[in-house]
């Protein structure tokens, strides 16, 4: 479904969607590879097809799994000797910075305070938690939808639809930024103005398709 941008470029925008990881704050998969590696005798740690499909993460981001049963599991598929403590301290280390998409977030909360900041992330509870802790521009939005708390994960229709309800706005006036090709085109389909995040710097053009300037 090819998108409509230039019949809606000039709608007036009422909210943000933003996603998290990769467009906010940056990670890094391959430091769960390192973090991990002294704690088994694994060589291959294949962590990746791991965080981004497998039962246990889905369940875990959906909050169908406690951070004590995700832990114990896996912590068997990897033959883990770690501690609960120590485990989760390598699960949050992937993450870094972006501070020039942190300053966008903040220069839309100053000069366009009527428009509403949502973010709407597939998460779970511990990086969640400790991203909130070590990352204030979390606090600068008005609404957060996380998929650990509502039960679900982009791309379902739900979470957005959820999105859309706690931020007051109809699809058509909501600008939505993901690095993911998939989310961004189901949120199309629903209406909502969205569009791949690459850059900070296309983000900020991007956003001026729709007369928000940063």
């Amino acid at each position: 479904m090819l998108f409509k941008e230039e019949k809606m470029k000039n709608k007036t925008v009422k909210a943000v969607f933003f996603d998290l990881g990769n467009v906010i704050v940056k990670f890094d998969l391959e430091i769960l590879v390192k973090g991990f590696a002294p704690y088994t005798k694994i060589k291959d740690l294949n962590f990746h097809s791991y965080i981004m499909d497998s039962p246990n993460i889905n369940r875990y981001m959906e909050g169908k799994l406690t951070s004590s049963q995700f832990y114990n599991r896996t912590k068997k598929i990897y033959k883990l000797d770690v501690s609960y403590g120590d485990f989760y301290k390598v699960w949050n280390s992937i993450f870094f910075p972006y501070p020039e998409v942190e300053a966008i977030v903040r220069s839309i909360r100053i000069k366009y305070p009527d428009i509403k900041l949502v973010l709407v992330s597939n998460t779970n509870e511990t990086h969640y938690s400790f991203l909130e802790k070590e990352y204030d521009v979390l606090g600068v939005f008005d609404e957060k939808i996380l998929s650990h708390e509502v039960g679900c994960q982009k791309p379902h229709p739900d979470i957005f639809t959820k999105a859309l309800s706690a931020a007051g706005v109809l699809a058509r006036d909501t600008f939505y930024t993901d690095d993911r090709l998939d989310l961004i085109e189901s949120a199309r389909t629903m209406g909502i103005r969205a569009y791949q995040f690459t850059s900070h710097d296309n983000l900020v053009r991007d956003l001026a398709r729709v007369n928000i300037f940063v």
